[in-house]
């Protein structure tokens, strides 16, 4: 016995063959014998009929494969990356980039409102009008502006400043 003060010097396989002199004198199953073991239970899965959400998921990620989003795949391959995912999967990559392009869409517009507020208001504030200005509201061009993205932004939960030198 060890607490003797003995040395015990026993090989892996000393330790298997006294493991194996138990009361129950079962044989002993190998590594690889247990690992098939775990992995036939892993296995057995119980298949009944997709839920109308999976196959929702499963016609979505059919749809994706044929769709071609604004932001290119290897950009948000590079992106995701960067973030730290090591291999991504091309269905995940697709659907982060569709999900982008309509966050991006969505700040866009709402821009493009607070800049059609915004110019109504100052039209409207001034009290006159140029024959310019009558155009139909089709016809008219918007520009991008900070004044008009940053409120947007700020809708979406994005603080954005201007740097001290643009003031």
């Amino acid at each position: 016995m060890a607490s003797d003060g003995e040395d015990l010097n026993v090989t892996p396989a000393e330790s298997l063959a006294s493991a194996t002199d138990t009361e129950d004198e079962e044989t002993p199953l190998s590594p690889k014998q247990l690992s098939d073991q775990d992995s036939e239970d892993d296995l057995e899965v119980e298949e009944g009929p997709a839920s109308s959400e999976e196959a929702d998921l499963d016609e979505l990620l059919r749809q994706l494969e044929d769709y071609t989003p604004t932001i290119p795949d290897a950009l948000t391959i590079n992106m995701l990356k960067s973030a730290g995912f090591a291999k991504v999967d091309p269905q995940i990559v697709r659907l982060v980039s569709v999900s982008a392009q309509k966050f991006i869409s969505d700040i866009a517009n709402d821009a493009l409102q607070h800049c059609k507020t915004r110019t109504t208001n100052i039209q409207h504030s001034s009290g006159h009008s140029s024959s310019k200005d009558k155009k139909n509201p089709k016809d008219r061009k918007y520009t991008l502006a900070m004044e008009d993205l940053v409120p947007a932004l700020a809708d979406h939960g994005i603080t954005m400043r201007k740097p001290q030198y643009f003031v």
